[in-house]
């Protein structure tokens, strides 16, 4: 077999490991808002059993990325995938994380349908760019960072609306039972916005791959965001 043919299939096997760990991620999500949503239990501990294979993933993908740069001394685009596979790889699996934790949550507490909506708003943002973080891994070539970070500002505007509305709560429990349970709350909606973060990240490093540097957000686009946000109210 040619040099050429084995760095393919290297190339080949990194991206599809990389997708194998992002739709992973996605159906623990799906499962996590089914058992939020429905109530259920005995899924929201396959899902916290679940992050275990995550990580396993994760760590299985570093090695392997890791192994193929030192065999195939990679030069410009295939080095910065495998690179920046790397990189992704640890961003998704703290997303993972946020699954876990919100599943947690959930048997712990049994949340009230306020609550649940709460979490539901904000786990809907999460969804939607991790949905485009899959696409993106799949044709890495495409450019969705204003698309992105318009749904992370937006996550933002709803922590920090829902977060003021949850410490009312606190405020006026009566036990402290109750007033652990709201301060629970905010954590989980603190976990989903870093999770937003985790996937600006993400689609930063896609960037990378995809142009040879990392681009800070640059003031137009923000400006231009903040604009929309406007004209839409």
């Amino acid at each position: 077999m040619s040099y050429n043919k084995i760095l393919d299939n290297d190339i080949k096997a990194i991206k599809k490991d990389l997708f194998n760990l992002v739709e992973a991620t996605k159906s623990q999500y799906a499962k996590t808002f089914d058992a939020l949503k429905k109530e259920d239990f005995a899924l929201a501990q396959q899902v916290v059993d679940g992050d275990l294979k995550i990580n396993d993933m994760q760590n299985n993908f570093t090695k392997m990325a890791l192994w193929k740069i030192a065999k195939q001394q990679m030069v410009a685009g295939d080095l910065r995938l495998a690179v920046g596979g790397i990189l992704i790889s640890r961003e998704i699996e703290r997303i993972a994380d946020v699954a876990k934790h919100i599943c947690n949550y959930t048997i712990k507490y049994k949340p009230e349908p306020l609550e649940i909506d709460m979490i539901s708003k904000m786990f809907d943002q999460v969804n939607a760019m991790l949905n485009i973080i899959f696409s993106l891994i799949e044709n890495y070539t495409d450019d969705q960072h204003h698309k992105v970070m318009k749904i992370e500002k937006s996550l933002n505007e709803q922590f920090y609306s829902l977060s003021v509305a949850l410490a009312e709560r606190i405020k006026e429990s009566k036990t402290d039972s109750e007033a652990e349970k709201a301060i629970s709350t905010i954590r989980q909606l603190k976990n989903l916005e870093r999770a937003g973060e985790h996937l600006i990240n993400t689609e930063e490093t896609l960037q990378f791959i995809r142009t040879g540097k990392f681009e800070e957000i640059e003031e137009s686009l923000i400006e231009t965001i903040d604009e929309e946000s406007k004209t839409s109210k």
